[in-house]
Formats: C-alpha cells, structure tokens, sequence
C-alpha cells in the first residue's frame, strides 16, 4: 500500500505544480467528479468525509489518544480505532504514548486533497457565495466554527499562512495588526530557508496586557519566520491629541510610519465592537456612546456600523483608513458566527480584498444577506 501512496503523492505534487493554470477548468472536473461519485457509488463518498475528517482533526490537535478523538468528533472509539488503524498502516499518522500524529505523509495528503475535499462538504460553493455578496476578490473557509471548538482556530491560521506565501515576495512590505488570530497565522508560517528583504511592520501601535497578541511581537514572529526584517511601534494603544502629535515627530516612529504606508500587505483580525471595547478598556461614557452609534465591528482602532460606516476612530499611531485602502493586498482573518456582523460590516467599508474564515461565520454572513433581502 506504501508503494502505491509514494507513486500518488509524487503525482499529486506534479499536479499542484500547474493547478493554478488549469483551476478553473478543473474545478469543474472536481465538481462532476463529485456529482457522479455521489450516483453511482454513495457510500464512498461518506468514507471519504470520514477519513478526512478524522485525518484533519489529529492534524489540528495532535497529539491526540483515540478517546480524546472520538469525544472530539462525536463518534464510537470502534469506528476511531478502525479508522486510525487504516491511517496508521498507510503512513498518513503515528502513534506512542502521547497520542497520534499526522506524518509528512498525511500532511501532504490533506494538502493534496484539500480542493476536492472543500467541493465534497460544500465549502468550494460557499466560499463562492460569501465572495458574491460580500463583492470580495477572494475568500476562503475552513470547515468548523471557532465559537464551538477553538482548535478551528489554528486551521484559520494555517489556511492564513497558505495563502501569504502565494503572494508575499522576497521584498514584500507587510502590515499586520494585533490578536489571538494574527499570533495563530504568524506560528503557521513556514520557516525560511535563507533570509530575504522582507520587512513587517506593526499596523498600529498598542501595548496591552496579554504580551504575545501585541502586533509588535506578531511583526517579530512573523519577519524571523519569513527570514526577513521588522520594525515595532512602541507606542500605547490609547493616546490623547497632544501626545500623539508629540510622538509623531519621533524620529524612530515616522521611520515605521514611511514603512506603513509602502505597505504592500496588510493581514488583520477583526472584533467585535462590544469586546474590543472591553478588551481596550475603554471608558464607560465611550463604550455607552459607541452601542448608540450601533458599533458592530473594530479593526484597526477604527468602529463601524452594520453598514460598514466609522462611527468612531481611536487616537493610536499607524494606518488610517487614508493609507489602508492604498494597500494592494488586503487579507482579513477572522472565524466564528457570533463575529458575522462585524466581518459583515468591515467589509461593506472595503468593498474589496481578501477574506479567510471558517464556516460557522461564512454561514451566519450569509444568514443576515438573506434576511435583509426578505
């Protein structure tokens, strides 16, 4: 069987070499290959939802022990320990004392198969969807829902940090912004082999309590990652008018300022207005005033409405909305349905870019469009 995974994984690598050329046409192939699978041989199309399932899910929380799995999947630990064992004698996972592990193997297969199974479990046609009505150029949706198992999170990350390294150079100047999402993005990037003149730079500035989601030390992870350079806006999050001016004629801040706005990529997390005003401590009288302006989304220091207006744009140095629509490529990560409004709404203020989410969001966005029309 081992022979016969080695042969496929080399084609499959051959394959993924001209996909890109040939997407569109064989996204259709995919799609009636799927059409025909689902006639003539039903069952195997379950199989194959099963094992992947299975497959992806130690590969999200390895390690992991087969009770823990078929807690997790809401399965019998029989029909884990018929599965793992498959999956184990094909060399897709390991297994020790710890738990199961997917191989290099199963990694490349989950990569390898990751098209036909998005058109399987619907994702292809619902990230369609949520690009129509949003008028995106692009999204992309991992299965799950971050508000029901928070493991759906580094999936985001990773499906994030796939696709940066589709469009990131090796002179790219980057932005990103803050967040628990951002860190999940930032340790799902692959290691450089040599360095590059790749240079990332925090979006904003702010300095808050939890150390390892602060922007400045995201921009560090991300630049040592991709070999490159960073620079860091040691600034807090909340300035008065009089203050920030004062900062801005710092030399060191209107060096990271020049960066900003040669920004080439901006990758940021989207919040709700309600937490973020929480999580930024803003005062009570703001937070009153913000649920009055109907706040629904925060990105960037900057509050917006369900209709994608800014309604309210916090004192902190770094992009303004100005610079950020001058920034080619837009890539906003953010997963879970109860954020659906807020994604929702910062993209009614773009009208463009780049979103990657999960489908418990991807589902609830599409929830609001149809209500709306009714």
């Amino acid at each position: 069987m081992r022979d016969e995974i080695d042969i496929y994984l080399t084609k499959a690598g051959r394959f993924l070499q001209w996909w890109d050329i040939k997407r569109p046409e064989m996204e259709r192939i995919i799609i009636d290959t799927h059409k025909l699978l689902k006639k003539f041989i039903p069952e195997s199309i379950e199989i194959f939802k099963k094992r992947y399932t299975i497959l992806q899910s130690i590969y999200i929380n390895q390690p992991i022990g087969r009770r823990s799995l078929a807690t997790l999947l809401e399965i019998s630990e029989r029909t884990v320990r018929s599965e793992t064992d498959f999956l184990k004698e094909a060399g897709f996972i390991s297994a020790d004392a710890i738990g199961m592990m997917i191989t290099s193997r199963g990694e490349a297969m989950l990569e390898g198969l990751r098209n036909f199974s998005d058109e399987i479990f619907g994702i292809s046609e619902l990230e369609r969807e949520v690009q129509f009505r949003l008028g995106l150029e692009k999204v992309l949706i991992v299965s799950g829902d971050v508000d029901d198992d928070v493991s759906v999170q580094k999936e985001l990350g990773r499906a994030a940090a796939n696709y940066l390294m589709e469009i990131i150079s090796n002179d790219s100047v980057i932005a990103v912004t803050g967040g628990s999402t951002m860190a999940s993005v930032a340790k799902s990037l692959s290691q450089a082999k040599e360095e590059t003149d790749i240079v990332v730079i925090p979006a904003r500035g702010g300095m808050g309590r939890e150390v390892e989601n602060q922007s400045n030390i995201i921009a560090s992870i991300f630049a040592k990652r991709l070999g490159g350079q960073y620079r860091m806006l040691h600034v807090p999050d909340q300035l008065g008018a009089e203050a920030a001016e004062t900062l801005l004629n710092e030399p060191d801040i209107q060096e990271v300022i020049r960066w900003l706005k040669n920004a080439q990529i901006l990758v940021y997390g989207i919040g709700r207005a309600e937490d973020m005003a929480v999580r930024r401590n803003l005062p009570s009288t703001l937070k009153t005033s913000l649920r009055s302006a109907g706040a629904v989304a925060e990105a960037f220091g900057y509050y917006f409405n369900s209709q994608g207006e800014v309604v309210y744009a916090s004192n902190c140095i770094g992009l303004r909305t100005t610079d950020l629509k001058k920034i080619p490529k837009r890539v906003g990560v953010a997963g879970g349905r109860q954020k659906a409004e807020a994604i929702a709404a910062v993209y009614s203020h773009w009208g463009s870019g780049v979103l990657i989410t999960d489908e418990g969001a991807a589902r609830q966005i599409l929830n609001f469009y149809r209500t709306k029309s009714q």
